[in-house]
């Protein structure tokens, strides 16, 4: 209950208009008198957050004629994050010309953290919604589960994508490859990558750590963009290669690519 709150308010309502909408939840309908005690808002604060909520549509009245005799009922789960949902995109769509008449930034080459597997979803979700042309992304199956939906609708559109698979792919998408030595560069790196490039644009690399930490990063920086591009392409072409010489790869650098791995040693 008490995250439930929390996101409440980061939606935009008041503690009391939260702890009030959530107890009528579970008593409707109910008097404000009723709501007051099962959410523990004071009395003399009740009516006033309960003609709030009634004023955006969270709350309505089902009986009584009076203040004291009025029942109410609450807006159902579905429809209030419907509601929200569409007042945020109104919002949201109002508000950007209005910033962007107040100014540019100076510059768009920042580079921006991501220091949660959420905040990492979230933005990799909206990359590729955002694409235009085509997507190059390297992923382990983990990730892969909340970006399947995202990737599938790309492909609908018409997107080219490349990908290459961490791992046996269970999900095959675009140009789908199969990185031959994911156990070696887990041991290596301590954990997974993703790298997601759209358009020679934007890009975002994250790194989920074996001890669960995240550090990722997103940016149109364009050196960033061009390495990242690179990085992902290199790995479409050492696939190709160990796919079909499999056999000369391995016999020539070993079972794991190890002497191919190491780059100190010109002669390995």
């Amino acid at each position: 209950m008490q995250r439930t709150g929390e996101i409440l308010q980061q939606l935009g309502l008041s503690r009391n208009e939260a702890r009030a909408y959530m107890a009528l939840l579970g008593c409707q309908p109910a008097s404000a008198y009723e709501i007051a005690k099962q959410s523990a808002i004071p009395s003399s604060k009740i009516y006033e957050t309960v003609n709030k909520l009634l004023g955006r549509g969270v709350l309505q009245p089902v009986a009584g004629d009076d203040e004291h005799g009025k029942r109410y009922v609450a807006l159902p789960p579905e429809d209030f994050i419907r509601q929200v949902r569409q007042a945020t995109q109104d919002q949201t769509r109002e508000l950007l010309p209005l910033l962007a008449a107040i100014g540019e930034p100076e510059g768009t080459d920042f580079i921006w953290p991501l220091v949660t597997a959420e905040q990492v979803a979230t933005r990799a979700n909206e990359l590729i919604g955002d694409a235009r042309d085509w997507i190059l992304i390297s992923a382990w199956p983990e990730e892969l589960v909340w970006l399947r939906d995202s990737l599938t609708a790309a492909e609908k559109r018409g997107l080219k994508i490349a990908l290459v698979h961490f791992g046996r792919p269970q999900l095959r998408i675009g140009a789908t490859y199969h990185h031959p030595v994911e156990k070696t560069l887990y041991a290596e790196k301590g954990g997974r990558g993703l790298t997601l490039v759209a358009d020679s644009e934007e890009v975002i690399i994250a790194n989920f750590r074996a001890d669960g930490r995240v550090d990722g990063a997103w940016s149109r920086n364009q050196s960033f963009v061009t390495v990242a591009e690179d990085y992902v392409k290199h790995d479409v072409y050492i696939t190709k290669v160990t796919r079909f010489l499999d056999d000369a790869v391995t016999a020539r650098f070993g079972p794991e690519y190890e002497k191919l791995r190491d780059v100190f040693d010109a002669e390995a």
